[in-house]
């Protein structure tokens, strides 16, 4: 069986050995692969492993061979899973590796900017605590309890951040599909959540129904004070809108691990903007993360070795 990675290098970073599938098949490896790409990698791969590098008609049309993709994430908007269907090729994910380092992340973003801990240290390293009292502060502080915290997708990690947010002594508040009739929590309209939440955290796939989910009426609808936070997808946010809300204090500010381009340009929209906190998307990036990752692809693989379809999503 001829494996081919296209975009390894994220998921296997220097600390997880790129031979780790190696014992399921002949594995090609490569860090990056673009579009353009596709054409030179080999067309008689039967298992192709992606994460953002796309599958669509032009990869299905050179790859003849093909029977699995294994996508290295849990969302899988980077495969054409209809075209995979049409063609007889399985498409599996990885659910719910990463619960409790996005939620963890999407928690340390929020304390970032409520606590101010990196300006702090920076302010000390620099000698400034030496000219000043034996206490102070460079801007106000947050204490987020008895806040209302409003979570928009309610799976895995939005209830593990939930609980998160709740030990912190926050109100949690939710917007789904759907009531889930959950214990503690209050279910409302987005409109609702919006009007009511100091802080909107987004857990909720990409697709139709979620695109740019956060727009300009969403924001609209925030108090002043309100703060966003999205670890989630870039797509899920209207970036011109959120740019402007921020720029013109209709929102506090945002927190964000995604952005619409990845990596961004140089002169992204969101990028310079004070009170817009961005890390490099990398709340996924924990070492235990990516070992369930590859934990789950191997289990796939020797799944499908054996007839048996696990995780697949088409």
């Amino acid at each position: 069986m001829k494996i081919v990675i296209l975009d390894g290098l994220a998921l296997f970073q220097h600390d997880i050995p790129r031979t780790s599938l190696s014992n399921l098949g002949e594995v090609d490896f490569y860090e990056k692969t673009s579009e353009a790409d596709i054409t030179l990698r080999d067309p008689n791969a039967t298992v192709l492993v992606t994460n953002k590098c796309l599958v669509n008609e032009k990869a299905l049309s050179h790859f003849t061979q093909l029977k699995l993709v294994l996508v290295a994430a849990t969302g899988y908007n980077s495969v054409n899973i209809q075209a995979c269907k049409a063609r007889g090729i399985q498409v599996s994910n990885v659910p719910a590796y990463g619960t409790y380092s996005v939620a963890q992340h999407t928690l340390a973003l929020l304390l970032a900017f409520s606590n101010r801990v990196e300006h702090h240290n920076q302010s000390v390293q620099v000698g400034e605590w030496s000219k000043n009292d034996w206490s102070y502060s460079l801007s106000p502080l947050t204490e987020w309890a008895d806040k209302k915290m409003g979570i928009i997708g309610m799976g895995n990690i939005g209830q593990c951040f939930a609980n998160m947010a709740e030990s912190l002594g926050m109100q949690i508040y939710y917007h789904h599909t759907r009531d889930l009739q959950l214990k503690n929590r209050t279910y409302l309209s987005k409109k609702e959540l919006a009007q009511t939440c100091d802080v909107i955290s987004l857990h909720c796939p990409l697709n139709q129904q979620t695109d740019q989910i956060i727009n300009a009426e969403f924001l609209s609808w925030m108090p002043k004070h309100a703060v966003l936070i999205n670890s989630s997808r870039g797509g899920l946010v209207d970036t011109l809108a959120l740019a402007k809300a921020v720029q013109e204090k209709q929102i506090a500010a945002a927190l964000l691990d995604v952005l619409d381009q990845e990596p961004p340009a140089s002169n992204h929209p969101l990028i310079g903007i004070p009170n817009i906190y961005i890390t490099p998307h990398n709340a996924w990036l924990s070492l235990e993360a990516r070992t369930r990752i590859i934990q789950s692809l191997s289990s796939t693989l020797r799944g499908f070795l054996a007839g048996k379809a696990i995780n697949q999503v088409n």
